[in-house]
């Protein structure tokens, strides 16, 4: 066996080692590498940076003025102002003897011409219906195109009365129930009787409207 021979493993065996050996040199390197680079980027970002101090020596910008602001003139300072008062000479104070007097109406204010108060049309004077008797009442009944008016229905007696309509057949129509010494305004027309009971049912008076405004007193 020649020397070559012999040899020939061992020498590849080394081989590889120092191959092995040089590529784990180089990954530690990387390694320590980029763990440097780390170390020494967080040791300079938490590194406070001092700020800088304003200088008293050199003066101050103005502010800038922002878009769509505008500035307010200054207040100018308030002068002192008198105000004269008027003088009222004595004789302004009362009218003349010869100037007119101003009138209390308005309306003669208003056209120059002595005014009229307000007049009021008079109302209309009440007539006291005359009771017809008891027994006209079977032959009495409605009948319509008559004026329209009233009639107060006053009750005068000690006791309760009863206030009918006759309608047109005749019949009683009960309207209202009076106490003694109450009283009832009622609209109708001319041409329907009304008719007055007691508290029995019986006729007391039978009244006939008439076109101005009535009264019909129970007694």
């Amino acid at each position: 066996m020649t020397r070559a021979e012999a040899s020939g493993p061992q020498e590849t065996g080394g081989r590889r080692f120092r191959s092995s050996w040089l590529a784990y040199s180089l990954v530690a390197a990387m390694v320590g590498v980029v763990i440097g680079t780390v170390v020494w980027a967080l040791g300079t970002a938490t590194e406070p940076v001092p700020r800088p101090v304003a200088d008293p020596s050199v003066p101050a910008l103005p502010l800038p003025t922002f878009v769509g602001t505008t500035p307010r003139p200054a207040a100018a300072p308030a002068r002192a102002t008198t105000t004269a008062s008027p003088t009222v000479s004595p004789t302004s104070a009362s009218p003349s003897p010869g100037s007119p007097t101003p009138s209390p109406d308005r309306n003669v204010a208003a056209s120059g011409r002595p005014g009229s108060a307000p007049t009021r049309s008079p109302a209309p004077d009440v007539v006291e219906l005359a009771p017809l008797p008891a027994e006209e009442e079977r032959g009495l009944r409605s009948v319509d195109g008559g004026a329209d008016t009233t009639v107060e229905f006053v009750n005068q007696r000690s006791g309760q009365v009863t206030v009918y309509w006759l309608n047109h057949w005749g019949y009683r129509v009960r309207v209202e129930r009076l106490s003694p010494g109450e009283s009832h305004r009622r609209d109708t027309q001319v041409g329907h009787p009304w008719v007055v009971t007691d508290g029995d049912g019986r006729a007391l008076a039978v009244y006939q409207p008439v076109a101005a405004p009535a009264r019909a007193v129970v007694r």
